[in-house]
């Protein structure tokens, strides 16, 4: 499964890029003739005050959306298991993707993908500065995680290494 957050106004107004962005899901899923399972997870949950959520917002009445699409692999067959992960993490995700950067989506940065390519984890990285305090993160992680425990190799990707001057290299 993989999913993504955007606001979409608040409690009291939405903007209804909720809406908008599964008509963008659906009728890119259709045209690009993607095998995308049912249902398409979608909910909603208030802005939250925590720098780091994919939620922030800073008005309490914020709304976000959650979209997550699933990956089911139904068959035994190795090949077909293949044919399905590589549809699922190419196809379904970067059409996902590309929607998602009108509407500001972004997955939580714990649960992300390992990026396949030195350009991809370059976007990531800059995506992630853009939308995190990436400097005040990799603070926060040297001081209470000297050693990197709670760390791997996704999160250094994405955020770089956390250092004792905090700047992430």
């Amino acid at each position: 499964m993989w999913e993504v957050c955007f606001p979409t106004g608040t409690q009291d107004k939405n903007n209804h890029s909720d809406m908008e962005f599964m008509e963008e899901l659906l009728e890119g899923i259709e045209r690009e003739n993607i095998p995308a399972p049912a249902p398409i997870e979608q909910r909603w949950s208030a802005s939250s005050s925590s720098l780091m959520s994919p939620a922030y917002g800073s008005d309490p009445k914020g709304l976000h959306s959650w979209v997550g699409i699933i990956h089911y692999l139904p068959s035994d067959d190795k090949y077909q298991r293949e044919y399905i992960t590589e549809s699922f993490t190419g196809r379904y995700c970067n059409l996902m993707r590309g929607i998602g950067q009108h509407y500001s989506a972004t997955s939580h940065w714990a649960k992300l993908e390992i990026p396949s390519s030195i350009f991809q984890i370059a976007d990531l990285r800059v995506f992630m500065k853009q939308r995190f305090p990436v400097d005040l993160f990799n603070r926060a992680r040297q001081r209470f995680d000297p050693k990197s425990i709670l760390s791997n190799r996704i999160v250094d990707m994405a955020f770089g290494k956390s250092s004792s001057n905090g700047d992430g290299k």
